[in-house]
C-alpha cells in the first residue's frame, strides 16, 4: 500500500513539474498581448459591489388643483403603480411636474410622460410632453408647462428593478 502511496505522488510530483517548464517566461504586454501574438484573458471579478440602503423618497400630500399623479411601490419581486386622476387642466394654466425615484443603485435611463387622458385614449398616441430624470433620490421639477385643456395622466417609464418607490405628480401653479 506505502509503495501505491508513493508511486502515486511521485507521478503528481513528475506532472505537476511538466506543467512548470513550459521553455520560459511569459511576457505580456500592457495591450494584454502574450510574446509571440495571442491575447491574455485578463483576471475580472464578478463579485457585486453591495449598494447600500436606497435613498428614502417622500410622496408629498395632495393639493388643491392637482391634475394627475402616480405612485410607484415595490411589491415583492414586481412594483404596484397606482394611478390617481385629479381635476381638468384649466386652459391658460401653468403647471409644475414633480417627479422622483429611489433605488439601490442610481440609474439614468427613467422619464415621466404626460398623456391625454380623455375617454378612449389612455395608453395610445404619443404623450403630450415627455423628460428624462435620474433614479437617485432627488426630486426634479418641470416648471411653467403648459397643457392642453382637459383630463390628462402622468407615467414613469423605465425604472430600474431595484426601485423601491417613484412618483410623478402635476400640480398648478
Amino acid at each position: 500500500m506505502q509503495g501505491v502511496i508513493a508511486a502515486s505522488a511521485g507521478m503528481v510530483a513528475t506532472a505537476l513539474l511538466a506543467g512548470c517548464t513550459s521553455g520560459g517566461p511569459t511576457v505580456v504586454s500592457p495591450t494584454g498581448r502574450v510574446s509571440g501574438g495571442s491575447v491574455a484573458t485578463p483576471e475580472v471579478s464578478l463579485t457585486p459591489i453591495d449598494p447600500g440602503p436606497p435613498p428614502v423618497v417622500t410622496v408629498p400630500g395632495r393639493v388643491a388643483g392637482e391634475v394627475a399623479r402616480v405612485v410607484v411601490t415595490r411589491q415583492g419581486a414586481g412594483k404596484a403603480f397606482r394611478n390617481v386622476p385629479g381635476v381638468p387642466v384649466a386652459e391658460g394654466r401653468t403647471y409644475t411636474v414633480e417627479v422622483a425615484c429611489a433605488a439601490g443603485r442610481p440609474s439614468t435611463g427613467t422619464s415621466y410622460a404626460v398623456y391625454d387622458a380623455a375617454p378612449g385614449t389612455w395608453g395610445h398616441g404619443e404623450p403630450l410632453y415627455s423628460r428624462p430624470f435620474p433614479c437617485d433620490g432627488s426630486v426634479q421639477r418641470t416648471a411653467h408647462l403648459g397643457l392642453p385643456a382637459g383630463k390628462v395622466q402622468i407615467d414613469v417609464r423605465g425604472l430600474p428593478g431595484d426601485a423601491v418607490t417613484a412618483y410623478a405628480l402635476i400640480r398648478p401653479e
